[in-house]
């Protein structure tokens, strides 16, 4: 596939700045998420696909204290800075938290896989103490019918030593181990300075690397539309990203439409009408042009906190349009059959067929334009009482917890 050339990162140096000064402040106009060590903050069980099946998996959200790349600035489309508690969180209430899930939950709906999330780096102990860590993964390697065991890391963190500590808590238990990163796109500009991202390409190797040697299981997150791109840019990006994904060495793939989070650049651009959530027929067609890739997932919900919107069809059809495919997604996220997508046919696909033929100027003169609109001052005033949006009924089968309503509004 050929993609957009978007020239070299050294061509974005001022725009790149200019985000990162952007994502700052926003981040600094919320406030600390009150802690509860008696829940975890959120919790969902869902079916997944695992090893050609249909598997039950339940994700606990343990109360995230702030991912370290996101307190100075950060990716512009993150928002779990929002829900974190920036003034940290002590090993032994995470551990509290994990337990009391698990606890309640384990034995109501039987999952043989389990996503220990904590909206940051799971393996940094400025985020996750390593008593916690450790402590954690061994009381998930105990629990009955878990086959799969699911965290989070920026590969920065993922050194020799860490994996071996992972490797050998795992060893003989039966449990895998899975740790995603967030590759987001393979271009270097789009990952970069449009995420701002942070990371090379050599950086996902290295940590593959090491990954495999121990043993240990590799889930890539995909980004579908990161903010400055068309919306035919962000498909053939997304299916650049996927191939490259694999073939440098990530064993899965989740592709992550976009949702658009409070307190980012993407919510901050969105709000002048510069961005938009990619269309839902976006999402098939990065699915079906990558069929032949058999560890392929679909994610872009299970955020903590809430997104504020999710992606959707910008059409007429009263949502019922969105409805029906966000239907079909879940059922694919559960069987991996492409044949649910057959039977989709609305009015609205050539709609969606004409938003992606539409031309841009070139992605530097896009960034400096759309950059300058924002005005960090104003945008606090349109955020405060705003609720989060639901995720689609269909795709979660129950969840529960939702620390992000205890925010301290005055305290930074």
């Amino acid at each position: 596939m050929i993609t957009s050339n978007f020239g070299q990162i050294s061509d974005y140096k001022n725009e790149l700045k200019c985000i990162c000064d952007i994502a700052k402040k926003l981040r600094g106009l919320r406030g600390n998420t009150d802690l509860h060590w008696w829940e975890p903050a959120e919790w969902a069980v869902k079916y997944s696909h695992m090893k050609g099946a249909p598997a039950l998996a339940l994700t606990i959200t343990l109360s995230p204290t702030g991912c370290s790349w996101a307190k100075n600035g950060g990716c512009t489309m993150c928002g779990e800075y929002e829900g974190s508690v920036k003034s940290g969180v002590p090993d032994y209430i995470h551990i509290a938290q994990f337990a009391k899930a698990i606890a309640e939950l384990s034995h109501k709906y039987k999952p043989s896989w389990l996503r220990i999330n904590q909206e940051g780096n799971y393996a940094n102990a400025g985020e996750t103490q390593k008593y916690a860590q450790t402590t954690i993964l061994r009381l998930a390697t105990q629990i009955k019918g878990i086959q799969r065991v699911t965290i989070e890391s920026r590969p920065g963190f993922l050194t020799e030593k860490t994996l071996k500590e992972y490797a050998d808590i795992f060893y003989g238990s039966g449990v895998e181990l899975e740790i995603g990163m967030g590759f987001e796109a393979a271009n270097d500009v789009v990952r970069n300075i449009c995420v701002n991202k942070g990371e090379s390409i050599d950086d996902f190797k290295r940590a593959l690397q090491s990954m495999d040697k121990y043993g240990v299981l590799s889930l890539a997150y995909v980004l579908l539309k990161p903010p400055f791109l068309s919306e035919k840019e962000a498909i053939e990006e997304s299916v650049n990203s996927i191939r490259t994904a694999t073939e440098i060495g990530f064993k899965r793939i989740s592709l992550e439409p976009m949702s658009i989070h409070k307190y980012t650049v993407v919510d901050a651009l969105a709000r002048l009408n510069l961005y938009q959530v990619p269309w839902l027929w976006s999402v098939i067609d990065v699915i079906m042009q990558c069929k032949d890739i058999s560890e392929l997932g679909i994610g872009g919900i299970g955020y903590y906190p809430r997104p504020f919107h999710l992606s959707r069809n910008h059409c007429d059809c009263n949502s019922r349009c969105d409805a029906q495919i966000w239907e079909a997604l879940k059922d694919f996220g559960k069987n991996r059959d492409f044949s649910v997508f057959d039977a989709l046919d609305f009015g609205c696909k050539a709609k969606w067929e004409d938003a992606c033929k539409l031309k841009l100027p070139s992605l530097k003169q896009r960034i400096q334009e759309q950059l300058d609109k924002i005005d960090v001052n104003n945008y606090q005033s349109v955020v405060d009482d705003e609720p989060m949006s639901e995720p689609p009924q269909s795709s979660i089968l129950i969840a529960g917890g939702a620390q992000i309503s205890h925010v301290s509004k005055g305290s930074k």
